[in-house]
């Protein structure tokens, strides 16, 4: 019986021995219904958004801490959205672990922009606080709204640009044979052509245009800045990639003939598509040129003659300006300086131009801008430079 005893013994010792050594860190169970999310403690408020002191503290709020039932670091994400739009597509603003955040006139007015509010229209933004635990979102629990009303000012917003770079599109401002097929603009004969940001959403871009193929010559990417080289975006194993993501640079696109292509890209969740496109009936114009109240700061630019645009001369159906400097008030796209032949747009800064009709005048922001427009696809696009 003793000897029973001690094999029964060793037995129960070597199983809690096991446990040990292979269940050596504790497992924790976060118990939702003991868990309670972040409280905004800082009431409903209206702020005032003055341009001319944009760099003044604006706004902070505050909340209370989340409480979970074990103990772990926790970071909060703010989310804004419009009032009334039920957080559908909410946009982040900041993580943090404290438990207040302030915006500056300028960063909340730009907030405002950012999450639909029109400038000169009084409107609201709801906030939200999404608390998680550690650094993987964990057990993530959203906070009560409370909800901000401003009416913003006009402003132009920072975004990224993407301009074609390769062998297979010219950068030569005569249309003369290019020493360098792969010119990044820092020639001052060559200039490279920007593919058209999406109206909206400004991750998305568009080009709908020609590309040559010679012996051996076959390959473009896309930069963001004219004169360097990175950050530069290509393809790696197929997939649509950016050097900044790689550490390195990617590959090039290849085009498999000679033609007009439709290239969309997204640089947030980095797709791509590149697909022929056959030209059949479209017109090829002399001239385009723009036309409008924005030329002169008054209806005088109406009246007076089109400022005329180049036209690319590797692609008759691009135009462009740069460094033009117009004033607030509306504008619109015209060929052979005559009416009704003519593009307008709800959108600032980029869109899609409108001809059926009499369209609307395109909206201005006051400021100096490189303007491009396709006549193909009616794109446009207003980029501010210093």
């Amino acid at each position: 019986m003793k000897k029973i005893s001690i094999l029964l013994f060793a037995f129960v010792a070597a199983l809690c021995f096991n446990a040990c050594v292979e269940d050596d860190e504790p497992t924790f169970v976060i118990q939702e219904e003991q868990s309670e999310g972040p409280l905004i403690v800082t009431a409903n408020s209206s702020v005032t958004l003055n341009k001319d002191i944009e760099n003044d503290q604006a706004f902070t709020f505050v909340w209370e801490d989340a409480g979970y039932n074990i103990n772990s670091p926790i970071t909060y994400t703010i989310e804004a959205a419009r009032a009334g739009t039920d957080f559908e597509t909410p946009e982040t603003i900041a993580s943090t672990t404290d438990r207040f955040y302030s915006w500056t006139v300028k960063e909340l007015n730009t907030m405002a922009i950012l999450v639909g509010l029109l400038p000169d229209e009084e409107a609201s933004i709801e906030l939200r606080v999404v608390s998680s635990l550690g650094t993987n979102g964990g057990s993530a629990i959203k906070s009560n709204v409370i909800s901000v009303t401003v009416t913003p000012y006009s402003t132009i917003l920072p975004v990224k640009n993407l301009f074609l770079v390769g062998n297979t599109v010219d950068t030569n401002k005569s249309g003369a044979a290019d020493n360098d097929d792969w010119e990044n603009g820092t020639n001052p004969s060559s200039i490279n052509t920007y593919i058209f940001r999406d109206a909206d959403d400004p991750n998305i871009f568009h080009f709908r245009g020609y590309f040559e193929v010679d012996p051996g010559e076959n390959e473009f990417k896309l930069l963001e800045t004219q004169g360097s080289w990175q950050p530069q975006w290509g393809l790696d194993g197929g997939g649509f990639t950016s050097s900044d993501i790689l550490g390195g640079d990617p590959g090039a696109f290849t085009v498999p003939a000679s033609g007009y292509y439709d290239l969309t890209v997204n640089i947030d969740d980095l797709t791509h598509s590149f697909t022929p496109f056959t030209i059949t009936t479209e017109p090829t114009y002399t001239t385009i040129g723009i036309i409008g109240a924005s030329r002169t700061g008054d209806d005088s630019g109406w009246n007076t003659p089109d400022t005329d645009m180049t036209q690319s001369p590797f692609n008759p159906h691009i135009w462009y300006l740069e460094g033009q400097t117009l004033f607030d008030g509306p504008l619109k796209f015209r060929h052979s300086d005559d009416w009704p032949g003519n593009w307008g747009g709800t959108t600032e800064f980029a869109g899609v131009g409108i001809t059926d009709g009499d369209p609307p005048a395109i909206p201005v922001t006051a400021g100096t801008y490189d303007i491009w427009f396709n006549d193909l696809d009616g794109r446009y696009l207003l980029v501010p430079v210093e």
